[in-house]
């Protein structure tokens, strides 16, 4: 019998199922048996399988591929030892039986047997935490994360104290906000930005220099706070602040986020996104554009209500209920997108007409073909 810490027992066992705690007796001779907690005790082998074994070493003899098989019935039967072994006993038989080396944890290369383990070392891999072979420039990275994850935490206390300071008028506070120069502190600075935004504009001279800071940091997270103040943002000054700098540096961006917003069925966020894509005017969005002149917001709504009593003609009675869920569609039209759609065709503008606009552009993308045939 196998402990669950690693040892082992040889003798008669015997499972006794005791209502308080379940234990195995183990008679290791005449004169002494063991109780061990069967929670541990990790296997038991009986006689049988110890005699089917027996059996099977004396015929597999000095056979590779018998050995390699009875290592297999090893392993199914939990004796695990005794499969290793006769998986070594496999390939001194048979040195290139492919699946026991393969279990021996070996690998070939350049024709020649290594084990995986020194072949992986041989290329400067390493094995991270979950026994995967990486590069040690992996294992660092991801330690630096764990240490850098730490410090962000630390920076969303540190940025909430500060703000807590100005707001009390602590002059100094500001400064130190200000001085902040450590990208780890875009996640915390970038959390203010997003959660201030309907704080009014006395929060305004705040606001701004946490959108600054995040232009000087220009993490991954630092734009995406950026990327949503220009979208979302309801104070004037601080959306065009941040819609102008990912003119310059983030366009890519800032169109990714802002075009699938123009299919929305909220006339809202189809306003949003193409006052915020005005900044960002593309020819090569002309058709979408078209598209979102007006847009249909479906609603549920509850028709009728309460209920009634009636009569047939035959003098009988009834009682039903008057009310249901229906779908009603309301068109929007949006300025907006039309004041886009003349920013890339200032010459022309067919109001909401979407075939006109559609015909137009279809037009400037097809160029009438010249004849081609000759006078006789």
């Amino acid at each position: 019998m196998l402990l669950s810490t690693g040892g082992q027992l040889t003798g008669k066992v015997r499972e006794v199922d005791s209502k308080k705690t379940p234990y195995v007796l183990v008679q290791v001779d005449q004169e002494l048996s063991v109780a061990i907690a069967k929670a541990n005790s990790r296997m038991i082998v009986g006689d049988e399988k110890l005699n089917e074994y027996r059996r099977q070493v004396v015929e597999a003899g000095q056979d590779g591929q018998a050995h390699y098989e009875l290592a297999t019935w090893c392993r199914k039967n939990n004796l695990l030892q005794q499969r290793k072994y006769h998986l070594i006993r496999t390939i001194d038989l048979l040195p290139d039986h492919p699946n026991a080396r393969a279990a021996l944890g070996y690998t070939k290369r350049d024709g020649k047997w290594i084990l995986t383990e020194v072949w992986r070392r041989n290329q400067g891999l390493v094995k991270d935490r979950k026994g995967q072979w990486v590069l040690p420039e992996v294992v660092a990275w991801r330690e630096n994360a764990d240490v850098n994850d730490k410090i962000a935490k630390r920076w969303i206390k540190t940025v909430k104290q500060l703000l807590s300071k100005i707001l009390r008028g602590d002059a100094e506070a500001m400064v130190e906000l200000k001085a902040i120069n450590d990208p780890l502190a875009s996640r915390a600075i970038a959390k203010e930005l997003i959660d201030s935004q309907k704080r009014g504009s006395s929060w305004r001279p705040v606001r701004m220099v946490w959108l600054q800071k995040l232009m000087e940091f220009r993490t991954g997270a630092a734009v995406e706070a950026i990327v949503k103040t220009g979208l979302l943002e309801s104070d004037d000054v601080i959306r065009e602040e941040a819609l102008r700098w990912l003119q310059s540096n983030e366009t890519s961006s800032a169109i990714a986020t802002y075009m699938p917003w123009l299919k929305s069925n909220n006339p809202q966020q189809v306003k949003a996104a193409a006052r915020a894509l005005s900044f960002f005017p593309n020819s090569e969005s002309a058709f979408a554009y078209i598209d979102a002149l007006i847009t249909i917001e479906e609603r549920t709504q509850q028709v009728g209500g309460g209920s009634r009593a009636g009569f047939d003609n035959t003098g009988g009675g009834g009682f039903s209920q008057g009310s249901k869920q229906v779908v009603v569609k309301k068109p929007h039209r949006h300025p907006e997108v039309l004041q886009l759609l003349r920013s890339i065709a200032p010459d022309v503008d067919f109001g909401y007409d979407k075939s006109a606009w559609k015909n137009y552009f279809a037009q400037l993308r097809s160029p009438p073909r010249s004849d081609l045939r000759r006078d006789s």
